[in-house]
């Protein structure tokens, strides 16, 4: 009996380390740099048994993210540590911040790599331009050149689901300031899709 609780006791300690993951910080490049702390965030809240990497504490996998923009492209990759030695490398690159969530998904039949499901959500979300518009649809970047969305309606008065403040308007391309942007890109990470923009 006495042999049978030791080996519950550490089956149990095995169970739980193995449940744990550590999300280090997502390192950022050509990006708005506000943008790491969101995606670090987003991980530990939404791939399962996992949290922000805490300091003096071990984990079985340290997942050590990056996003950058190049090429018209967001290019995630996670390297994978197994205790301390590399245990993979995955990348993923998408055009739109909107697609990132359906990408990562496609990543969740890993022994590691499992994200909840989010349900998807159609959004309003509004802000202050500069200028008139004289286009029906728009696109969503940030300062950086990023495309956040692809061409959104335009209403000129309604409901808004996230206020994204001021912005300015290039031709038929909506500019974020950093803020803003890191706004929307919290919010395209849950599987909200921005409908329409709403015009203050």
């Amino acid at each position: 009996m006495k042999a049978f609780n030791i080996f519950l006791v550490l089956s149990l300690a095995t169970i739980s380390f193995a449940q744990e993951i550590g999300i280090a910080k997502t390192s950022v490049e050509n990006l708005p740099e506000g943008y790491g702390e969101v995606f670090t965030q987003f991980l530990s809240q939404n791939l399962e048994s996992s949290e922000a990497v805490q300091k003096g504490k071990d984990y079985l996998f340290t997942i050590y993210p990056s996003i950058s923009w190049e090429g018209k492209a967001y290019n995630i990759c996670f390297k994978t540590y197994k205790v301390n030695s590399l245990y993979s490398s995955q990348c993923i690159t998408v055009n739109y911040a909107e697609d990132i969530y359906d990408r990562l998904k496609t990543l969740s039949n890993s022994e590691f790599f499992r994200l909840k499901n989010l349900k998807q959500q159609q959004v309003s979300v509004k802000v202050k331009l500069d200028k008139p518009v004289n286009y029906d649809k728009v696109k969503i970047t940030s300062l950086r050149g990023d495309s956040l969305t692809r061409y959104v309606s335009v209403v000129k008065n309604g409901k808004s689901d996230l206020d994204l403040g001021n912005a300015s308007l290039n031709l038929n391309i909506v500019v974020l300031p950093e803020e803003g942007a890191e706004k929307l890109f919290k919010s395209l990470l849950e599987n909200k899709k921005v409908e329409s923009l709403v015009l203050e």
